[in-house]
């Protein structure tokens, strides 16, 4: 077995991570005009723009993706967006101010908000360090070795391209993939040094971080209270249908798309309150941010936020007050007024994702199969699934089930942020569709960009439910506050009144944190478990097994040049080879659909013929074959080795080279 990793291992990861996330993003969004609340929420999502444009491009003039290409693809970037700003102000083509929260904070109330979203954090972080199933563990979920392989391609040779990463399996043309979750960790594995299974669990742990930072800067933009942004990032660390969930079934770039999802509501206020060439630029980089992190998380939060726009087009129609609109300006007005100055920023989003958009394109009327998975379980299920953010565990979060109800009946107190109602039921709505009604074409139809599949719509809903919950929570702050003034000794103290806010806020997050055990962090830690396992803990045999991964220890201290393959069983955990060890496998991925190599399916068939078949012969001369890895388990229950791999030991073709309890290496000697 490798060594185990160190505690500063995994710190220098994380640590690097979250540099990576903050530093590109921050800098562009810093020249781009973004401050406070609103920059540090939308950093993360600018950094993987910033990457996941820059690696195709880069690939497509030529260049090689690194650390130095990147940080000069975020200076350009940055210094656009600095120099076009800059223009305007002089100018005079803008007058910012008017797009920042309409609602001040105190400084204590922005250092309790920072508060929450740090322990939101250090709970992200708990949790996955109390589901992985060692310092070395290996993720054993369906896609995950293909993100792990990808990570270790783009950082080895410098392909940023669309298709490139996918050449591990899909050889010699590769396939499309939205690389952005990949462009970063790829950054994160050549800074920080560390494999490819410590570079990927540190690019996993804080993502609930992730999650209640969004949150803040969409409640902090919506002029909500400190409280509820608060509130709001410590219920994001606690529902394990969030981001949690899809971590625990494989969705690396899913949940990352899921939990900057709610960021497309922040630039999308900015740039209606106060259209320019700034904030348009941020919207746009938005949208592309979105779409390559993962090509569905632009169909999310375009649903997500389209309530939002809604509000303000019914407001403007009624008359009423709306942000950034003069007193007197017609509905239909407004209305033109948002649509017209929108297609400039989609345009300029569409062609610096114009590399994503066609690879999508391509994608979608290509050879991959589509196959719905075409969920039947009763409404009232489905439903039951949604009030009490449960999916993958057997026991309900019921006190966040009681904040939901809280907050959905204190909606009046929601002000701006009205319209999560309608996005909440919008969402949900969709999910309860996916998972009840799964094999009509209509729904099929309608939930491709999330492959029909209820886990990930469920994710999705879980946005504005978080929302509602975490402004359930908030209202029973104030609630308990405005009780305790009512009292008439409170009342003659002018200090413990001005007091009440914060201790009875200290009341609720404690309290909640008692009732829920630490914000479930143990249930959602058996959540992240699966990722580790297959499944739950004890059900399953995981694929990649600790005598596999010291079988593919050996495989790469045997020299093995880059341009030569290893045979090995497309569902047992030798699929993980190349990103463990940088030697490149007969089958890189369980995956089998799409255009798979013709050689790689009859070696799976019939290689244990070698001495019968010309056809083997010279699959193996064209692959140039010269080793053979036999592991055991596999990612499929039940499934059994494939028949040409089969009872190998003795063939006199093979030499035996390693062999340990459940793994077996050949050299192919005639």
């Amino acid at each position: 077995m490798p060594a185990p990793d160190t505690f500063w291992t995994y710190f220098g990861a994380v640590a690097t991570y979250l540099a990576v996330l903050v530093v590109p993003g921050g800098i562009v969004g810093r020249a781009a005009g973004l401050r406070g609340w609103a920059l540090a929420g939308l950093a993360p999502l600018l950094s993987y723009a910033v990457t996941g444009l820059g690696g195709p491009w880069l690939a497509a003039v030529g260049l090689p993706y690194n650390v130095l290409t990147a940080a000069v693809c975020t200076v350009l970037l940055a210094g656009v967006a600095w120099g076009v700003r800059r223009l305007c102000l002089v100018r005079g083509w803008i007058n910012p101010g008017a797009e920042e929260p309409p609602v001040v904070w105190s400084t204590r109330a922005h250092w309790s908000v920072a508060a929450c979203v740090v322990v939101a954090t250090a709970l992200s972080i708990a949790v996955v360090l109390s589901a992985r199933g060692g310092t070395t563990a290996v993720f054993q979920r369906w896609d995950t070795v293909y993100h792990a392989n990808g990570v270790r391609y783009i950082a080895d040779t410098g392909d940023g391209s669309l298709i490139g990463m996918s050449k591990i399996n899909w050889y010699p043309d590769g396939s499309f993939y939205p690389n952005g979750y990949h462009l970063v960790a790829a950054l994160v594995y050549q800074i920080s040094g560390t494999s490819i299974p410590v570079t990927l669990n540190a690019v996993t742990m804080p993502v609930a971080g992730i999650f209640a930072l969004s949150m803040v800067a969409v409640v902090r933009q919506m002029g909500g209270r400190a409280v509820f942004a608060g509130c709001a990032a410590l219920i994001a660390s606690a529902a394990t249908t969030g981001a949690y969930e899809s971590v625990s079934s494989g969705l690396l770039p899913y949940a990352l798309g899921v939990v900057l999802t709610p960021l497309m509501v922040v630039s999308l206020q900015r740039f209606l309150v106060r259209p320019g060439i700034d904030t348009g630029l941020v919207l746009a980089l938005t949208v592309d941010g979105l779409l390559v992190a993962h090509s569905s998380a632009l169909f999310g939060g375009t649903l997500f936020a389209a309530p939002l726009v809604l509000q303000r087009w019914y407001r403007s129609l009624r008359g009423l007050r709306v942000d950034g609109v003069p007193e007197g300006r017609g509905g239909l007005r407004v209305i033109g007024g948002d649509i017209v100055r929108t297609v400039p920023v989609m345009v300029v989003g569409l062609g610096l994702a114009a590399l994503q958009i066609l690879g999508a394109i391509g994608f979608t009327n290509g050879a991959y199969p589509y196959q719905p998975w075409n969920s039947d379980l009763p409404v009232m299920s489905a439903l039951n699934m949604l009030a009490t953010f449960q999916q993958v565990l057997h026991k309900p979060q019921l006190w966040l089930t009681v904040l939901l109800v809280v907050g959905v009946l204190s909606f009046r107190t929601l002000g701006r942020m009205r319209w999560l109602i309608v996005s909440a039921i919008g969402l949900s709505g969709m999910f309860v569709l996916v998972t009840s009604y799964g094999a009509s074409p209509l729904v099929i139809s309608l939930s491709r960009p999330w492959w029909n599949d209820r886990f990930r719509l469920m994710a999705l809903a879980a946005i504005p439910l978080c929302l509602l919950a975490g402004h359930g929570m908030a209202e029973l702050q104030r609630w308990i506050a405005q009780l305790i003034r009512s009292v008439s000794w409170a009342k003659a103290r002018p200090k413990v009144v001005s007091r009440l806010g914060i201790s009875a806020a200290a009341v609720v997050v404690a309290v909640t944190a008692v009732l829920t055990g630490g914000f479930y962090r143990t249930a959602n830690a058996t959540a992240v478990s699966f990722l580790y396992y297959n499944g739950p803990e004890g059900e399953v045999t995981p694929p990649v097994s600790p005598d596999e991964i010291a079988a593919m220890d050996f495989l790469g201290r045997m020299g093995i040049p880059a341009d030569e393959k290893v045979l090995n069983d497309r569902l047992d955990g030798t699929a993980w080879m190349y990103a463990l060890t940088g030697v490149h496998p007969v089958a890189g991925h369980y995956d089998g659909g799409g255009p798979i190599s013709p050689d790689a399916t009859y070696l799976a068939l019939h290689f244990r013929d070698y001495d019968l078949d010309v056809r083997v012969r010279e699959a193996v001369q064209r692959l140039k074959v010269h080793h053979v890895l036999v592991g055991s388990g596999s990612i499929a229950r039940g499934a059994q080795i494939a028949p040409g791999l089969r009872n190998l030991m003795g063939s006199d073709f093979l030499r035996l080279v390693y062999r340990n309890p459940g793994a077996q290496i050949y050299t192919i000697i005639k």
